[in-house]
């Protein structure tokens, strides 16, 4: 079928051009020549071309195929647009120009529905002409009737608040966040402090700056046109930080270029410094995230064009650096708002092992993940966690506690026997509701249960079972928890009756007194858990103990409860719960 979409798209191509471009837009016989009439590609794949001279009074268009996006590969040429001559890039295409030299107009459309954006990659521009960027943005209310706020962002200088035509454009100031709330952040373009109602005038803008983020919000839907040079250059945004709660240290910044920004590839590359890993947006009236290849609620890693989004400072040095000889990919699928993509774009994820619980009711729904590494904490890890930004965005929410610290995305380490995880939600109306997994990966040796403590109902999520409850609207903590379980060590004290070791706990040891001689000269290992799985004490022997002989161990940073201790002899292994007091 793609076949023939490309015959018909050829097909689209007058006589008259014909004479003026040469090739067939393959790699190995790129077009080159002249426009002299106007044109559409697409074919709704790559298009090669070399250098292409648009000339007086006709356009050529990029646009998507009938099933995907068409990407214009000039990556070594020139693309000249004469003067009276446009250039058009649509949504759902792409170009990658190594040279612009425009003297008439180069445009990048926005179209309604939110589709995706135009993506441009260039590396020299030169020219006089105008070059034009759109952006369309919805207006109105999302689900419960809270307003739609878009986070944006311009890669072009000198963008002006007026052109938005509204009050409701605002930038987020760390400063004025409290250890409570991050809501006195946001200020008006006049000053207007939404928390408060205050004007506070030394925070007002006139114009927004390229590397920053801001938001907006309207009635109504409306597309903005921004012209002016798009910007090519790498960009630092540096950011502030005046205190270590959850609500500080956020930074409202935004994708300064024309074409997606590769997060991952960001990080990899050395571009945060004293940062926190993951991102937050908005999706259509609820938060987004996004940290090392898992996402919630819609969030990838993939910034389109356009794009605002946070980020989490941890300490006055921080700052993002945006490499654009780095960090510049096209995705055709993107959508503004982040549509969850099907290409390979979200680096690992196949290799994550995580569960992703979803609420939701008959309207609508929303997620969140636990997932699971071996170099993860129970605390706050900035490779693996992102933050429950907002509870009351949208028309409900759910989230998991560890450490006192709510998550949209929680990095856990593996439980060696059984990890409980709290819960919790917020819905905006009464209603029936119902908690459930959308996603189980790469936990195959590990039960996931959710326990709802109000009813005492159990349900397994690898049974496909669902918790269902009916609540007014509001918060609720402390009533769900989800737990997992290891398969292979959550076992119970008779089925370890090894008679090789005896493992015991006395006046805050641990006690290890070995049974037989069969292990004297095995090397192995001693591994003690808590009951969460975070290691306490690990140690290499070469040799075991002769019989009747007590190893003890004092373990200075537990808590009164059960520990795990594993010991490895050889292919052996032994496991033994114990209390300590």
């Amino acid at each position: 079928m793609k076949n023939l979409v490309i015959v018909l798209s050829i097909l689209l191509i007058s006589s008259d051009l014909l004479f003026a471009i040469d090739g067939s837009g393959t790699e190995t016989d790129p077009y080159r020549g002249t426009i002299t009439t106007n044109t559409v590609w697409n074919t709704g794949d790559e298009i090669f071309a070399d250098d292409i001279e648009i000339t007086p009074g006709f356009t050529l268009t990029i646009s998507p195929g009938a099933y995907s996006g068409t990407f214009l590969n000039m990556l070594s040429s020139t693309l000249t647009i004469d003067a009276g001559a446009t250039f058009i890039l649509n949504p759902e295409a792409s170009a990658t120009i190594n040279i612009i030299v425009n003297e008439g107009t180069m445009i990048l459309e926005s179209f309604s529905n939110e589709v995706a954006a135009a993506s441009l990659i260039h590396y020299s521009y030169s020219g006089s002409g105008i070059s034009q960027m759109k952006l369309y943005l919805s207006g109105g209310t999302a689900s419960g009737g809270a307003n739609i706020w878009h986070y944006i962002s311009t890669p072009i200088a000198g963008v002006t608040s007026l052109s938005f035509n509204t009050l409701n454009l605002a930038r987020y100031v760390e400063s004025l966040a409290t250890t409570t709330d991050n809501y006195p952040g946001w200020i008006a373009y006049d000053g207007f402090q939404y928390s408060s109602g205050a004007t506070l005038s030394s925070y007002a803008f006139n114009t927004l700056s390229v590397s920053l983020g801001y938001t907006y919000h309207s009635a109504s839907s409306a597309t903005f046109s921004f012209s002016g040079p798009i910007n090519i250059n790498s960009l630092n945004a540096n950011l502030t930080y005046t205190g270590p709660s959850d609500f500080q240290g956020y930074n409202l910044i935004g994708n300064p270029f024309s074409s997606c920004v590769n997060w991952d590839l960001l990080v990899s590359g050395g571009g945060l410094r004293s940062v926190d890993n993951a991102i937050y947006f908005t999706n259509r009236g609820r938060f987004a995230s996004y940290v090392g290849g898992i996402g919630a609620d819609g969030g990838t890693g993939t910034i389109p064009p356009l794009q605002g989004f946070f980020v989490k400072a941890s300490s006055p040095l921080g700052r993002v650096t945006f490499n654009s000889g780095m960090v510049r990919v096209h995705n055709d699928e993107q959508m503004r708002y982040k549509k969850k993509s099907t290409r390979q774009d979200l680096g690992s994820a196949d290799t994550i092992s995580y569960v992703r619980l979803k609420l939701q009711n008959a309207a609508e729904s929303c997620d969140m993940v636990v997932r699971f590494n071996p170099k993860a904490t129970l605390g706050k890890d900035k490779e693996f966690d992102a933050y429950k930004f907002s509870k009351t965005s949208g028309g409900m929410n759910i989230w998991s506690t560890s450490n006192g610290s709510d998550f949209s995305i929680n990095g856990m380490p593996f439980p060696v026997t059984t990890v409980e995880i709290p819960l919790g939600v917020n819905i905006a109306s009464d209603g029936q509701y119902k908690i459930s997994s959308s996603e189980i990966i790469k936990l195959n040796n590990y039960s996931l249960k959710i326990k709802d403590l109000v009813t005492s109902r159990v349900i397994d999520l690898k049974n496909s079972e669902s918790i269902d409850f009916s609540v007014p609207a509001g918060t609720i903590e402390g009533r769900f928890i989800l737990a997992v379980s290891n398969t292979l060590t959550d076992i119970s004290e008779t089925d370890l009756s090894e008679n090789s070791f005896d493992i015991y706990s006395s006046a805050g040891y641990v006690n290890i007194r070995t049974m037989t001689d069969d292990f004297a000269a095995t090397p192995g290992t001693i591994d003690i858990y808590d009951i969460t799985g975070r290691k306490l004490y690990h140690r290499s022997v070469t040799g075991w103990h002769n019989k009747g002989e007590l190893e003890q161990i004092q373990i200075t940073d537990a808590s009164d409860g059960i520990l795990i201790v594993e010991i490895k002899a050889g292919s052996s292994r032994f496991i033994r719960k114990v209390s300590v007091k």
